[in-house]
């Protein structure tokens, strides 16, 4: 390429609007925010819109405004290379604040703890993420402005720092902006859940920039043009109608018409205008000179920014040879001014990607694998942009080991999802004369990154795949390991228990068939670990503690701490099974926090998820939130994904334990959304299904709840079946359907006792007696609860609550309304202790129709309107409909007896069985009396009802009991 001093093209032109046209709101926005921040009010701006909107513009101008008043500013940008980079926005940033001494050693100090995480032995990821905000914060004495632009391509790291810096300085003076591409963020993307959780916590605020209406889009075109006079109608007209107001569009759109638009205007209306803004862009540049049009092409292979003495080298020619070029693509607007340190950068990302497109394919190749060679000499270059340089360059040796490289960093950080991609694309360049044991290494930890993010089928395709590596390579051993991953795989995907018990055995049997390999004693301990939570899925309860104390046995011995964590986590759920519900919670707690100290991060991870699990499993939803406030922000720290998704389901599951219905369904579906995770989409159906139910939509909760507990019932554990099984009972009750109740409710009684199952059993207590006495059976109701009460006898602390709930409602139907009212009081007492509203508002209904039939009807009405009240912000038909019946009943002085009144609940158990044509003597056996009883049951019957033959009693019974099953 020749060198050159002069433009050949006319005389240059600029064809940015020197003013920044229809953000006038958005600045007086900025204003606000920078006067908060400087009075110690920290601030956090979210700028959003499409390619093109003018985010870099106006958040260039809030700097520039910033800066005015005082304000340190920094800014952090990353391009799409970057986006498996971790931390690239903060590294960013930092090499930015190198450049401005007011930062004094801030920027040096950023990328000191970021190099150091790099090479330490144990990295604690969350810790490394503390750090960094930590020493920013502690910076914080005066205004500062830092910037982050193009957020779509930011990685996890770099959005995990971002949110915890902008919670710690609420009360500091700095204003953080953030930028993004509106249009590359879809639900379901990082980025978007991540601004979603800043904008409900109201951590943050955003601004969304819309495109110019036409007379904004006028004003800007005559702003370019700069003819002294309004840009003509027609003109105007075809810009707006090709760029819809996009203000970098009518840029390119008006630089490619260019120096033919004449002062009278005739020339624009005659000229062609291109249709899109890569027709546009194109246009643009080929009138540029043939050595700055090689340049920008080139320039664009590389990436983001670049150095000419770089960019020469890829390009094979001297760097005093790209001077001219360079300078004619600042002053046509393709590239901005030089930055510091001679790095150069595209006006637009999106300028990069209409060249990049238009390189062809030989000279991409060409220009990759130069990139690849010489890109260690640009600014933030890492392994991992080498690895997409030499790939894109068919350079497949060279991507595996860049790629590897990249993957390795980024899984000592737990940046799970970077080192995903790069483990991909190592996978994707194997060389053919890859030893098999290094094979079966590699595929082994691309396992482990696929399954931390729930791309779960291709983590068992790795892992069966590492395992016919190592058998190759003579690692038997490390062969059954791979087993032991398989059987975590199977676990989130919650395949049938009878399964994974074949596959764990099958591990075990070949393990023990192996010679005394090195690692065979660590292999059987994590094995060993795998069959607990098996035995803990199929409530194997005797089993699972025997297993876990021999695995905690096996880890002393070996001195594997990581092991001694997880047995300590297990044996806190086998504690809470077995009914020490506290003492088991605070172990899994301990050990989650013991984990997190210790930097296994996984580890502590899939602690707070069983330490929320369990807790809302024994309705101790208080200690469920605190484990999920701790846990979802851990889990999103270390992109584990798995038991961030199951610990949302679990979030749902508590706001609707606690009468947060409408988060319960954000949450809930958000769950059912969420890509990955079928045990967390299938526990979330369960609070969209209780929602349902409460709401008097009976469609919607049998929908939610049959697929729930289809799910359930081909996985075999019954903590996914109960769930579901109880909501399609308590659906089926308020259904008036009783008797599909009381069924459901007995399979679950029979499932929970096969199995030594309790606590899941408590929500049927309350069910089962109320749909036996809704079919006319308040006898059997009694006998249900008798048999529930023995059974949950040991756990009798987490059962007080439904059982005296049952026993009241047993009372309340004998009419013993004493006994009732202080068993309802206990019950109303112990729901709310353990923050269950449904059965609490019940309960309080329940108490105010004892009230009544104790001619207490203040005390009657105060109850039920309180349930009213609730009812219509939970907008709970059900709840309304039977609060607004006591209401007026208890105003009209009614005492609304049961149905079978003025029979006790023994006699109408007796007039039931009249109608099945029993004898005295048959009725005796059926309820376990004397004969002699059961005639004075008959005489006291016909006596009540004034009826003189059992015939009468029995059509009286018919007529109850049909009235019972049509309400």
């Amino acid at each position: 390429m020749r060198a050159y001093t002069a433009v050949t093209m006319n005389a240059i032109r600029p064809f940015l609007s020197p003013l920044l046209v229809g953000r006038d709101d958005l600045l007086d926005l900025a204003d606000r925010r920078l006067n908060e921040a400087a009075e110690g009010q920290g601030q956090f701006l979210l700028l959003a819109g499409e390619s093109g909107i003018g985010k870099t513009r106006l958040m260039a101008a809030i700097g520039q405004k910033a800066e005015d008043r005082g304000f340190r500013v920094a800014h952090g940008a990353v391009a799409l290379q970057d986006q498996d980079v971790p931390a690239a926005s903060i590294l960013d940033l930092a090499r930015t604040m190198i450049k401005v001494p007011a930062f004094g050693s801030l920027g040096e100090d950023l990328l000191g703890l970021r190099a150091a995480a790099a090479t330490a032995p144990h990295v604690r990821r969350r810790m490394l993420v503390i750090e960094i905000v930590d020493r920013i914060v502690a910076s914080l004495d005066r205004p500062t402005m830092l910037a982050f632009e193009d957020l779509q391509w930011a990685d996890d790291r770099s959005l995990e720092i971002i949110a915890e810096l902008a919670r710690q300085t609420r009360q500091r003076p700095v204003l953080l902006v953030g930028a993004y591409r509106s249009d590359e963020a879809p639900p379901g993307t990082p980025l978007r859940d991540w601004r979603s959780r800043l904008l409900t916590q109201r951590i943050a605020e955003e601004a969304r920039l819309v495109p110019l209406d036409l007379a904004e889009t006028a004003l800007v075109t005559s702003l370019i043009l700069d003819t002294g006079l309004p840009a003509p109608r027609e003109v105007v007209a075809a810009v707006f109608e090709r760029t819809d107001g996009i203000p970098l569009h009518i840029e390119e759109l008006l630089g490619a018409i260019g120096d033919r638009a004449g002062p009278d205007g005739r020339a624009i209306r005659e000229a062609k205008v291109p249709d899109t803004i890569e027709d546009a862009v194109l246009e643009r540049v080929s009138r540029r000179s043939p050595e700055a049009q090689a340049v920008a092409r080139a320039g664009a292979v590389i990436g983001r920014c670049f150095v000419p003495d770089v960019l020469a080298g890829i390009m094979d020619v001297p760097p005093d040879a790209l001077d001219a070029p360079l300078q004619e693509l600042v002053d046509h607007d393709v590239l901005g001014p030089v930055g510091q340190g001679g790095l150069y950068d595209f006006r637009h990302q999106l300028l990069r990607d209409v060249l990049y497109r238009s390189v062809p394919a030989r000279d991409r190749r060409r220009f990759h694998a130069r990139a690849g060679e010489f890109g260690a000499k640009l600014v933030g270059a890492s392994e991992i942009h080498a690895s997409l340089h030499y790939e894109r360059a068919g350079m497949r040796p060279e991507a595996f080991r860049a790629a590897v490289a990249g993957a390795q960093d980024a899984a000592h950080l737990s940046s799970h999802r970077e080192a995903f991609e790069l483990y991909r694309r190592a996978v994707d360049n194997l060389p053919d004369d890859l030893a098999p044991e290094e094979l079966g290494s590699l595929l082994h930890a691309y396992s482990i990154e696929a399954g931390a993010i729930e791309e779960n089928g291709i983590a068992e395709a790795a892992a069966q795949r590492a395992r016919d590596a190592f058998l190759a390579a003579g690692r038997p051993d490390l062969s059954v390991e791979m087993m032991s991953m398989v059987l975590g795989i199977w676990r989130r995907e919650c395949r049938p228990i009878t399964e994974r018990r074949g596959l764990a055995k099958a591990a075990l049997a070949e393990l023990e068939a192996l010679p005394a390999l090195s690692d065979r004693e660590r292999i059987r301990t994590w094995l060993h670990l795998d069959l607990a939570r098996l035995q803990i899925d199929a409530t194997e309860i005797d089993q699972a503690r025997a297993t876990v104390r021999a695995v905690r046995d096996a880890a002393d011995a070996l001195g594997d701490p990581q092991a001694i964590i997880e047995a300590r986590s297990l044996q806190g759920v086998v504690d809470v099974l077995g009914g020490d519900v506290n003492a088991g919670l605070a172990a899994i707690a301990d050990a989650a926090s013991q984990a997190r100290t210790d930097g296994y991060e996984d580890s502590g991870v899939s602690a707070y998820r069983e330490a929320a699990v369990f807790a809302a499993r024994s309705m101790a939803y208080g200690r469920a939130e605190a484990s999920l406030a701790e846990g979802q922000r851990y889990a999103d720290s270390i992109e584990q994904s798995h038991c961030a998704h199951v610990m949302a389901a679990t979030s749902a599951i508590v706001h609707w334990a606690r009468g947060r219905w409408d988060a319960a369904v954000i949450n809930g579906e958000q769950a059912v959304a969420d890509r990955g995770c079928g045990r967390a989409a299938v526990m979330a159906k369960w609070p969209l299904g209780y929602v349902a139910l409460g709401r008097g939509q009976t469609d919607a909760a049998r929908a939610n709840l049959a697929e729930a507990l289809g799910f359930g019932e081909q996985s075999e554990s019954l903590e996914l079946i109960l769930p579901a099984l109880w909501g399609w009972a308590e659906t089926s009750l308020l259904a008036s359907e009783p008797v599909e109740a009381l069924d459901a409710c007995e399979r679950a009684f029979s499932l929970a006792t096969e199995a030594h199952e309790r606590m899941l059993l408590v929500p049927f207590i309350v069910t089962g007696v109320r749909a036996y006495q809704a079919a006319g059976r308040p006898e059997s109701a009694a006998g249900w609860l008798t048999r529930c009460a023995d059974y949950l006898a040991e756990t009798s602390v987490i059962a007080l609550a439904a059982i005296a709930h049952g026993r009241g409602i047993v009372a309340l139907a004998a009419g013993s309304t004493g006994l009732a009212r202080d068993d309802l009081s206990v019950a109303i007492q112990g729901w709310d202790d353990c923050g269950r509203t449904w059965e609490g508002y019940w309960a309080r209904l329940d108490l105010a129709n004892c009230f009544m039939r104790s001619n207490r009807f203040a005390e009657a009405v105060r109850l039920a309107a309180e349930v009213l009240a609730a009812a219509d912000r939970l907008e709970s038909e059900p709840l309304a409909t039977r609060a607004d019946q006591l209401l007026r009943q208890a105003r009209g002085h009614t005492t609304g007896e049961e149905r079978w009144h003025p029979l006790t609940a023994r006699e109408f158990e007796v007039a039931r069985l009249i109608t099945e044509g029993r004898t005295n003597v048959e009725i005796a056996q059926e309820l376990l009396i004397a004969p002699r009883t059961a005639s004075s049951h008959v005489e006291h019957i016909l006596a009540k009802l004034g009826a003189s033959r059992r015939s009468e009693i029995a059509a009286w019974a018919t007529t109850v009991t049909r009235s019972d099953l049509s309400n």
